[in-house]
């Protein structure tokens, strides 16, 4: 029980959700979180967070860009590089903006403007077949909850994760939470990365500089 586990919301279990009905409707009539232009990009650098909340800046830099779009299923999507979190690659989703949602090729639900209601995705994370790590829940929260970075201060939305850590894994306390906050015509400001369930230290994404048209 003494392994480090680090928990990942991308090799479990992902729950895909249509968003046909949201599609029937000009997608730029809804407030603008994404930018998805091609050419527009943001510049972050990584921050340590400590147990009590203070940063440090690690003095690695990330660039993420939209490179280019691209049609699947008859919709337009848009490339978005974003570095990966413990390795050197890209990390290359395809996102669209679908009325007050954005959504990946898959309609997975990745935020909104409007649903402060509905719990996007539930799943658990295992460290074996016996043995649960945290039960993990996304939705939106936190509207309007202005955040200072390097690059000024965002009145933002909250795509956040909550996990509910199991006895065998809660010695950091329970539950945890990882958020990515979204400002209307900016994009990405800050983002907590996955973190390790025996240290309450975290890494976050903060905006330094940015160009959107």
């Amino acid at each position: 029980m003494k392994t480090i586990t680090f928990i990942t919301i991308g090799i479990v279990l992902t729950i895909s959700i249509s968003s046909c009905k949201k599609d029937s409707t000009n997608p730029t009539n809804s407030p603008n979180f994404t930018q998805l232009k091609i050419g527009n990009y943001w510049i972050y650098e990584r921050y340590n967070i400590d147990g009590s909340g203070n940063a440090t800046a690690t003095g690695i830099i990330d660039s993420c860009y939209v490179e280019k779009d691209t049609t699947i299923n008859n919709n337009i999507y848009y490339k978005v590089i974003r570095p990966e979190v413990l390795v050197s690659n890209a990390d290359e989703k395809f996102v669209r903006d679908s009325l007050h949602y954005i959504v990946n090729e898959y309609g997975k639900i990745l935020f909104s403007s409007q649903n402060f209601t509905d719990t996007f995705h539930h799943y658990y994370v295992t460290a074996s077949t016996t043995d649960t790590v945290c039960e993990v829940s996304i939705k939106m929260a936190d509207k309007n909850f202005i955040v200072s970075c390097p690059a000024g201060q965002f009145k933002t939305y909250s795509y956040k994760h909550t996990f509910l850590m199991y006895p065998n894994w809660n010695s950091q306390g329970s539950p945890r939470y990882m958020d990515t906050r979204y400002a209307e015509n900016i994009g990405i400001v800050t983002e907590t990365f996955p973190f390790f369930a025996n240290s309450p230290n975290y890494v976050q994404r903060q905006l330094i500089r940015y160009k959107v048209n």
